[in-house]
């Protein structure tokens, strides 16, 4: 079983309502490692699209919200076999 903490799910839960609301319902599970590897690479695209909007400061700088984007992106890829 694998479960995000509670900072990574408010994380991802707000990276689909901001980049893909469609897939809001992957949130609900409580253990990603059920969730198909096409969805899961699917996921990190979204959260590396969120890492590319708002990631980063005017000097592109990784700031603290990238760094967080980052961390959830290497969690995901742990995922795939």
């Amino acid at each position: 079983m694998f479960k995000l903490n509670k900072e990574m799910q408010i994380l991802l839960k707000q990276t689909l309502e901001s980049q893909k609301k469609d897939l809001l319902w992957l949130n609900i599970y409580e253990d990603l490692s059920v969730i198909e590897t096409e969805k899961i690479n699917e996921l990190r695209d979204i959260i590396a699209d969120e890492l590319i909007e708002k990631g980063f400061d005017e000097r592109d700088n990784i700031n603290d919200l990238g760094r967080v984007l980052e961390e959830l992106i290497d969690i995901l890829g742990k995922l795939i076999p």
